[in-house]
């Protein structure tokens, strides 16, 4: 575990504000000097009123910056007047205002002459996909090369999510993806290839970029084992979910010396957790005989994953010996006396299974956050191993600026790291390297207070903005929901009103839709199977999640009737002044003790 932090102040000192203002400004500088050159840049409406105020005389980058290198004496004035020109001028934007541009990299054919310098300098490395828009639909991210001094977020969430194994030989079980969707191959003028560019998720992307792997060679990489890992690389392209995590579980269990885990999110730990526990006697047996077994997805690697698989009798027998050892908490110690820590992002909607997982490791084993990040950008490193939920804004490699949620949503109500309160809540907004300018990232985040090392922002993650429910890579809106739910009333009768939990009850997470009827039951043995397609239909990420083994149909839990106007009346009393008219229904309840309170009143499961 990392050395405690200091506790977060809540001023900053005016040399600590001014170290802030600094930093944030000479990032900025960097960011329109490098992107001021690009086609979104020249060619962007969104940033019309920017150019402009820039080049009274089609000099107005240049001038500002030729100023601030030339005047030793007023580099200060003209950073400073280069923010003013950029505060002003520059509005809030969303995906909406890229996709003209960003899907140039999907025409066919993809010429280079088209997406070469689109949105930053050069070919992307990478393209990094969303988990999905209030629409369903995926966004695509282009990820550039930045220089060192422009990539210290990125170096140091690597260096967290592989820590230093002991001398003794232990073992790390990391769980990554190397897969990817497509891959992009821009054709020069005469029509050869001029790179190859994956689109996969940020964390495979970044994995890739890290360790200079590039798709050419994945053949390669998957005849190779990593000496501090326990997995072969080979199991980081299978694609089935199932497959994904039982190989991980098996070689994991192969090794007596395992000191961390690290799952990225800790609905995949428990996922893992689940797996270990569901089919341990499959683990044992294929440990003592060294044979890998016929599992969906994984004949383009099986011959890989057997060369590093040999009978273990012996460890086999010990794993016999320890048996499912669940009833009390600590299985995994006892299957891992050296595991010291768990890592995976464990704050908003990944909260939710921490107490298993607790159950699984015990007490002697640490649960430690990683990142606030998403496809568009990293927000914040784990600030205190503690505190699942406490972040420290990065400010190396992107502007980093705050929408207050109780304002107007405009850019001139921005806050900046600077002059941000502590106890208020903001949604991020992201001048990033890559090219995005005033991004509205949709993550909400309260400040909690400073760093007292060097200012940076200390922030607790609350929520996405207008989005609802996640259990995999998808995302489902709460418009999502309730179009489904109105496609399926009939089938159960008529429901008057209903909420969404995320349900971890069996090996595969899924949605359970707590409803309440206006009559009785009807025949409502499809409704689940009738929801799950809709929402394939509605959301191409829960389609190819769902497809992939990591959704499971949605369960139908039916509430005795009132339920929801209790809920009403239960949240009054328990709130603290909360009157009725403030009192709704969450779509999707979170919280722990709602979803008791709620559990508490299913009458049946369809």
């Amino acid at each position: 575990m990392d050395s405690v932090p200091p506790a977060p102040i809540t001023s900053l000192t005016p040399e600590l504000a001014e170290q802030l203002r600094g930093r944030a400004l000479d990032v900025l500088s960097y960011l329109v000097k490098t992107n001021s050159a690009t086609t979104y840049f020249k060619e962007s409406d969104a940033l019309a009123g920017f150019r402009s105020a820039l080049r009274p005389g089609d000099d107005g980058v240049d001038r500002l910056l030729l100023q601030q290198r030339q005047d030793a004496d007023d580099v200060t004035g003209s950073v400073q007047e280069l923010f003013e020109v950029y505060h002003c001028n520059v509005g809030l934007s969303v995906y909406e205002d890229y996709l003209p541009f960003i899907s140039r990299f999907f025409d066919q054919p993809c010429k280079k002459s088209s997406v070469e310098n689109l949105m930053a300098p050069g070919l992307p490395c990478f393209i990094a996909h969303s988990s999905g828009t209030s629409g369903g639909a995926t966004k695509h991210f282009p990820k550039y090369r930045h220089p060192d001094h422009m990539s210290l977020s990125t170096s140091e969430a690597m260096k967290k999510s592989n820590p230093p194994t002991s001398s003794s030989g232990g073992k790390n079980c990391i769980m990554y993806s190397l897969g990817y969707r497509q891959v992009v191959a821009p054709l020069n003028e005469d029509g050869d290839v001029e790179g190859r560019i994956p689109v996969c998720l940020m964390t495979s992307g970044v994995i890739r970029v890290s360790n200079g792997m590039v798709v050419e060679r994945d053949a390669i990489y998957s005849t190779i084992k990593v000496p501090n890992c326990s997995s072969p690389l080979a199991v980081s392209f299978i694609q089935n979910y199932k497959s994904f995590l039982f190989m991980h579980a098996l070689f994991a269990l192969v090794e007596p010396k395992l000191e961390t885990i690290n799952t990225l999110f800790t609905t995949t730990c428990r996922d893992l957790c689940r797996a270990i526990h569901d089919q341990w006697d499959d683990f044992v047996r294929c440990i003592e005989t060294g044979v890998i077994p016929d599992l969906e997805g994984i004949d383009q690697v099986k011959d890989n994953l057997q060369r590093f698989l040999q009978p273990n009798p012996d460890r086999a027998e010990e794993l016999r010996k320890i048996g499912k050892a669940t009833e009390t908490p600590g299985w995994f110690r006892k299957i891992w006396p050296e595991l010291r820590v768990i890592l995976a992002t464990a704050s908003g909607p990944f909260s939710t299974v921490i107490p298993e997982i607790r159950h699984y490791i015990g007490p002697d084993v640490s649960l430690e956050t990683l990142t606030i990040a998403s496809s568009e950008a990293f927000l914040a490193l784990a600030y205190d191993p503690r505190d699942l939920n406490l972040y420290k804004v990065v400010g190396s490699d992107d502007v980093i600026e705050f929408l207050p949620v109780d304002e107007p949503e405009e850019s001139r109500y921005l806050a900046q790291t600077w002059n941000v309160d502590p106890g208020k809540k903001y949604e991020v907004v992201l001048t990033t390297r890559d090219g995005f300018w005033r991004y509205r990232l949709g993550d909400v985040a309260e400040v909690v207070g400073f760093d007292p090392r060097d200012g940076q922002p200390v922030v607790r993650y609350v929520e996405r903005r207008n989005v609802h429910i996640r259990i995999a890579n998808e995302v489902t809106t709460e418009t999502q929901l309730r179009s489904v739910v109105d496609a399926t009333s009939d089938l159960l009768g008529g429901v008057s009103e209903f909420c969404v939990c995320p349900d971890y009850r069996e090996s595969v997470g899924r949605y359970a839709f707590m409803v309440e009827l206006q009559g009785n039951l009807a025949n409502a043995a499809t409704a689940p199977s009738t929801l799950h397609t809709s929402l394939q239909n509605l959301n191409e990420n829960y389609l190819r999640d769902s497809l992939s083994g990591k959704i499971d149909v949605p369960a139908v839990r039916v509430l005795r009737p009132g339920t929801f106007g209790e809920f009403r009346e239960w949240k009054i009393r328990t709130s603290g002044g909360a009157t009725v008219g403030q009192v709704k229904v969450p779509v999707v309840v979170w919280d722990e003790g709602s979803r008791v309170w709620l559990q508490e009143r299913v009458v049946c499961d369809v």
